[in-house]
């Protein structure tokens, strides 16, 4: 069978659970977004809210950021790892990371004495430390630094050793507090129930396919390296072993393959999404709103994808130098019914309590309607809502292109 582009970007629309909510989310619609997302990307850039916020706001709208602490910290029905890149995922899951972090505890010491001044001795003296007096931060180690700071990765040992103990599954992310981690023993931190036994790899890479399947919708063999970092989990497959594995998928009666139009490679699905893909393709799809995304969504991870399902070139900014920048530091892209139409620059006076939109961008084509305007707006008054502030202002008022 043979689909649409718009088929897939309408599906993947679905699985990824835009049918906004009305910021009255509960606890377990929160839990139940995490987990139909498999995963969440945290990040510590707060021009705006942070991204995992944001992520969830999409979807949720004005929800009780409170929720997803205590589902993390509190409940334990989430954790901190490498999935994506660092993100919440699912305990339940919890299994799944046990190789990566195997991987990481064999080059734990080298790794140290490559990064922590050529001495591995600082994660026994960090690990003795959180054993006696837990939890702690990167704050409760002292560190006289020799010169100025390097940049972002001029780590001080204990916090390369934090990393180091973290990366290796030997501590867990206990809770934090104004944003910064506070580790302890994963034994201290795992709830009872749990599981711990170790999946084969081929396990481990099935889990995988149909996780991000399940987050998706259709795709093809190259999708499979973009939503699980192969550097985050250490399941280093090629697009031809992904592929294998896929076509084994088929075999056993879990996933269906599709033509996509356009495409020349074999894309596929979950089969019990099969049914609901053909009702879209004749038509059966509603999805109308206005939403604003961040560049650290999970439907933007793969910028290969977005580029060929929504004709959307992803300008993520906030690491190039400024005067390469087109859009400026920090830019939301602007989802419109199943199309990617522009972007928004932001920014969080947070002194005043004013949201500042410093620019707003319309993709060449698109021609702005009377009921874009008005759920442009409505979303821009709840994206304001949403970071505290007290007043909206444009510094343009005229949309630019491009």
């Amino acid at each position: 069978m043979k689909v649409s582009k718009e088929t897939v970007r309408r599906l993947m629309i679905e699985k990824q659970g835009f049918d906004r909510g009305s910021g009255k989310a509960k606890k377990e619609d929160v839990f139940r977004t995490v987990d139909g997302l498999g995963c969440v990307q945290i990040d510590t850039i707060n021009v705006v809210e942070r991204a995992h916020h944001l992520t969830l706001w999409s979807r949720l709208g004005c929800y009780d950021k409170g929720l997803l602490h205590d589902l993390a910290y509190r409940d334990r029905r989430l954790f901190e790892y490498w999935a994506h890149a660092a993100s919440y995922a699912p305990m339940k899951d919890y299994r799944y990371f046990l190789r990566p972090m195997e991987i990481r505890k064999g080059k734990m010491f080298d790794n140290v004495e490559k990064w922590a001044n050529g001495d591995p001795e600082i994660l026994k003296q960090v690990l003795e430390r959180v054993k006696k007096e837990g939890p702690l931060t990167t704050k409760d180690f002292e560190h006289k630094r020799k010169g100025p700071s390097k940049g972002w990765w001029d780590w001080k040992p204990a916090k390369v050793a934090l990393e180091a103990l973290f990366g290796a599954g030997i501590l867990l992310v206990s809770h934090r507090e104004n944003f910064q981690r506070y580790y302890d023993l994963a034994e201290r931190v795992l709830p009872a129930w749990v599981d711990t036994s170790k999946p084969t790899e081929k396990e481990r890479a099935g889990f995988y396919a149909l996780r991000t399947m399940g987050a998706i919708g259709l795709v093809n063999a190259p999708n499979m390296r973009q939503y699980y970092l192969p550097w985050s989990v250490n399941l280093r497959k090629t697009a031809k072993q992904w592929q294998a594995l896929l076509e084994e998928l088929v075999e056993q009666g879990k996933v269906a393959s599709f033509e996509v139009e356009g495409e020349n490679q074999p894309y596929f699905c979950l089969v019990e999404d099969v049914g609901r893909m053909q009702e879209i393709g004749d038509g059966s799809f509603s999805y109308e709103g206005v939403q604003l995304l961040n560049n650290f969504d999970n439907i933007m991870w793969d910028r290969e994808r977005v580029r060929v399902l929504f004709d959307f070139e992803a300008k993520m900014e906030t690491y190039i130098p400024a005067e390469k920048r087109k859009y400026d530091y920090y830019n939301l892209p602007i989802l419109s019914g199943d199309r990617l139409v522009g972007r928004i620059v932001p920014k969080m006076d947070r002194k005043n309590g004013t949201l500042i939109i410093q620019s707003v961008w319309h993709e060449p084509w698109f021609e702005p309607d009377e009921a874009f305007e008005d759920g442009f707006r409505r979303i821009v008054e709840d994206f304001a809502e949403f970071n505290g502030a007290d007043e909206t202002v444009f510094e343009k008022e005229e949309p630019r292109r491009g």
